[in-house]
């Protein structure tokens, strides 16, 4: 009885180690760990065509250029507005405006000619009909300083030439396209600081429109460069009062920030005035010889020192 069960235990260690066998084979059968393949970025690729190198960065935009700077106007021109006001008719009459800031004067003293000035805030507009070839009939005009023994609300003048500051003035006009006439500047200076009375130390003019083959008082005695512009330099004398004018060699209907300094400066220069003396009044008007009507300030400014 116990041979028997001799064959089965056989079987059995034979399968087992057949098993053992057949893991050894399958295990030793497994492929070796294959390295990676290198790529060549110039190779060609599958489709046969070069492959593309990396995009080139975009070029930097330039940056936009800075807006140009535009300078402030110490003297900027107010907008005109009514030019409605009261209107004086009197021979020396005068009248504030721009809340006493400036007055506009009539000052019809050349000709018997009737003469009205429509004043308003910005400036002033003239009714007249001169007819004078010897010389301007009246000069209508703005002040700013003291005129007269009349003293403007808050001016800086009569002030010494040696702390004068940075004046300017910005003034546009309108003018008839017939007529004889100027449209000018005319600066008093005096020894004094003098708020009445005639000034006794020079008289400063600038001429910015000449109309009608007019020539200032005196004699040409030569062309300056001022305010970027060539000006005819005349001097003379009126009633015993020395008198420099500057004549812009192109008319202009309109200047902004016109450097008042640099023309008082440039008459120191010259020897027409001293300077220990006093700038006492700013004007602004025209100088009508024949004609008038049609003349206009439209806008007008005046500062020193932006103020």
């Amino acid at each position: 009885m116990g041979e028997p069960t001799r064959a089965p235990r056989v079987l059995l260690v034979a399968l087992v180690a057949a098993l053992t066998l057949l893991a050894t084979a399958c295990g030793s059968s497994q492929a070796p760990t294959v390295p990676p393949i290198a790529v060549d970025p110039t190779a060609q690729n599958l489709a046969g065509q070069q492959s593309l190198p990396a995009a080139a960065p975009a070029p930097a935009r330039p940056a936009a250029p800075a807006p140009p700077l535009v300078p402030k106007l110490l003297a900027p021109l107010s907008a005109i507005g009514s030019r409605t006001g009261p209107q004086v008719c009197e021979k020396f009459g005068s009248t504030p405006v721009a809340g006493g800031r400036f007055e506009v004067q009539n000052d019809a003293w050349g000709a018997s000619t009737p003469q009205c000035t429509t004043a308003f805030n910005t400036g002033f507009s003239v009714q007249a009909d001169h007819d004078k070839d010897s010389g301007p009939a009246a000069y209508p005009s703005i002040v700013w300083g003291c005129n007269h023994g009349n003293c403007t609300r808050g001016t800086p003048f009569p002030r010494p030439l040696a702390d004068l500051g940075d004046v300017r003035s910005s003034w546009a006009v309108t003018v008839p396209d017939q007529g004889r006439f100027n449209a000018s500047y005319d600066i008093w200076l005096d020894p004094t600081p003098r708020r009445d009375g005639d000034n006794t130390g020079a008289e400063l003019m600038i001429w910015t429109i000449r109309a009608g083959g007019i020539d200032p008082i005196g004699d040409k005695t030569g062309t300056v460069t001022l305010a970027g512009a060539p000006w005819d330099v005349y001097q003379g004398d009126n009633n015993g009062v020395p008198v420099i004018s500057y004549v812009r060699q192109q008319s202009v209907r309109e200047v902004l920030d016109l450097p008042i300094t640099d023309f008082v400066r440039d008459a120191t220069r010259q020897g027409v005035v001293k300077p220990e003396w006093y700038l006492t009044n700013l004007q602004a008007g025209f100088e009508p010889w024949v004609g008038g009507t049609g003349l206009s300030t439209d806008a007008f400014n005046a500062t020193r020192d932006g103020v």
